[in-house]
């Protein structure tokens, strides 16, 4: 497999930003490919649809985010914008409040300050799901291609870990998923659970080359992947809080020290 990085210039609030890869391909030689996984980092999404706030125009402040603000260190009006844009809240820690955003759990509700500029915040992009799979379409016609893959991408943390890794936020063109249940395993043991996560995979392989400082590398092409591609794909990343792991344990454990 191979990867490589599409250096971009500044993308700014509005910019057409497939016009400004596809430009930026040609300028350096370089095309999308028959099997190609095109990686995005989502700020650049949420920056080309203008999801970027200035916090000076956050001017009313619930009463829930001043609280949650002084519990946590930080800017109510940054805590109003998580508190607007998440669907759940989990709880938090110094500087940091842990949200559930569409389908996922994600720090601050996913807004981001860093690379904002100053006293600015970028959102999660709107409408991920049907984005990701109009910019495979531009694509695909663009590069007369077939087999083709998108991946909106961001960062997160996982339980117990230091440091970041990739998450596929959004993917269209292959399947995000690969089953491993009822396949043998090295001992001819049936596996049971397993399901590879393919696209957070190759996230986490992207998040490599992607910019989190000021490379401006937020678009990594994935070459030779050898994943399934599909114009239907029939597997999903999300699953119910109740089916998960960590929501079930932490979730006893919190009402158990509510309890005492």
């Amino acid at each position: 497999m191979e990867l490589f990085a599409l250096k971009l210039p500044l993308i700014k609030k509005r910019d057409p930003i497939l016009d400004i890869i596809i430009s930026e391909l040609e300028g350096q030689e370089k095309t999308l490919k028959e099997g190609d996984i095109i990686v995005i980092a989502e700020k650049i999404v949420a920056t080309s649809q203008g999801r970027v706030i200035s916090l000076s125009d956050v001017k009313q402040i619930s009463q829930e985010a001043k609280n949650l603000s002084e519990l946590y260190d930080m800017d109510e009006r940054y805590v109003e914008l998580i508190l607007r844009e998440a669907s759940m809240i989990l709880g938090g820690m110094t500087h940091v409040i842990l949200a559930k955003v569409n389908d996922f759990l994600i720090a601050n509700a996913g807004i981001d300050q860093s690379n904002a500029g100053p006293n600015k915040v970028v959102l999660l992009p709107n409408n991920l799901k049907k984005v990701v799979w109009e910019y495979r379409e531009i694509l695909k016609r663009k590069y007369n291609l077939s087999d083709f893959g998108v991946i909106i991408a961001d960062s997160r943390v996982q339980p117990l870990r230091k440091g970041t890794i990739g998450i596929a936020i959004a993917t269209a063109g292959f399947e995000p998923i690969e089953d491993l249940i009822g396949h043998p395993d090295l001992f001819k043991r049936p596996m049971e659970i397993t399901t590879r996560a393919v696209a957070d995979d190759l996230a986490s392989a992207a998040q490599f080359l992607l910019s989190e400082a000021d490379q401006r590398t937020p678009v990594v092409i994935i070459r030779d992947s050898n994943v399934e591609f599909t114009e239907h794909p029939i597997s999903t990343p999300e699953m119910a809080p109740e089916e998960c792991l960590y929501m079930n344990i932490f979730s006893k454990y919190l009402l158990r020290k509510e309890v005492k």
